[in-house]
């Protein structure tokens, strides 16, 4: 993990344990901004004046407070995942039994033991329930979907972070030994991120598997899904784009002989699938896939090569559609 902010603390200010004098160095150093907090109290007294009251409020609490930057609290975050991997193992056993559970049986009905446990692992976690909503296009009310939530929920996780002074000063100074099992164990801030990241590798996995909704907000979306986003008008589908990002994954496809099959394939009468032009497909090559080619043409048509790779290549489409 690359890390800007571990050990920024100087050893010899952590050494003082002199809290003021580091959060004063974090400060002057932008990691944290300091803000004071004023607590009031209200009372309500009775006046001369029948069915009257007036308020009065006194000052009970003064106290400072930090909050660390969204780049510190990512930080730390992955530095937790990492330096306590090992309480990352909830889905190993999980996978066991869901693979015992469903041995044997039809896809339908893996899928639908898969459905319910992703259920049970779902609302394990304590989602306000504000989180499970959205609002669409015209502004109507309507259901966010599962990791949208999900992706809520780790939000507020980073917010209740952001002024943990006690858990992040002693990674800002590169003090390990802080960070020991018994801080584990009996930490709720941590417990509570373990146990979200817990069900959520399960709740990802079987989303993978079985692909109960749409998810780019964990994983990363394709290049194939980026770019019909960007470019759906010149694309048949985006079907047609993942099983070209699929060949051109294959080392030994990406040479020039076998794109310019590719293309004319798609291109062919009885496949009559859109592809953009010549020129703004090799753009797209270079843009998504880092491949810089000449002008894609085919010097002979009966090329005894040439045709073998396109019946390759129509065999793979025709057995990639089904």
């Amino acid at each position: 993990m690359q890390s800007k902010y571990y050990k920024i603390i100087p050893d010899q200010l952590y050494k003082t344990n002199n809290q003021e004098l580091i959060i004063e160095y974090l400060v002057e150093n932008k990691i944290c901004g300091e803000f004071t907090n004023i607590l009031y109290t209200g009372e309500f007294e009775k006046t001369d004046v029948l069915g009257e009251h007036y308020s009065k409020s006194r000052r009970t609490k003064v106290y400072d407070s930090q909050i660390y930057s969204n780049e510190v609290i990512n930080e730390f975050y992955s530095f937790l995942l990492t330096h306590y991997k090992a309480g990352l193992g909830k889905h190993i056993m999980f996978n066991l039994k869901l693979h015992e559970d469903t041995f044997g049986l039809k896809d339908s009905k893996c899928k639908k033991i898969a459905l319910s446990y992703f259920e049970v692992y779902y609302n394990q976690i304590p989602i306000n329930p504000g989180f499970k909503l959205k609002l669409d296009e015209v502004r109507n009310i309507i259901p966010a979907t599962k990791f949208e939530s999900l992706k809520r929920y780790k939000d507020c996780l980073f917010l209740s972070l952001e002024n943990k002074s006690e858990l992040i000063i002693p990674y800002l100074a590169g003090d390990d030994n802080y960070y020991n099992r018994d801080l584990f164990e009996n930490n709720s801030m941590i417990k509570e991120i373990f146990e979200f990241e817990n069900n959520l590798k399960i709740l990802i996995e079987l989303n993978k598997k079985f692909k109960f909704e749409e998810d780019d907000i964990f994983i990363p979306k394709t290049k194939a899904k980026i770019i019909f986003k960007e470019y759906n008008d010149q694309f048949q589908s985006l079907k047609q784009l993942q099983f070209i990002e699929e060949k051109l994954t294959i080392e030994e496809n990406r040479k020039p002989s076998y794109i310019v099959s590719l293309y004319f394939f798609f291109k062919l009468e009885k496949v009559n699938l859109k592809i953009p032009k010549e020129k703004d497909f090799r753009e797209i090559l270079l843009d998504y896939f880092d491949l810089k080619l000449k002008r894609l043409k085919v010097n002979d048509s009966s090329n005894d090569k040439h045709q073998i790779r396109m019946r390759t290549i129509q065999n793979e489409w025709l057995e990639f559609i089904k």
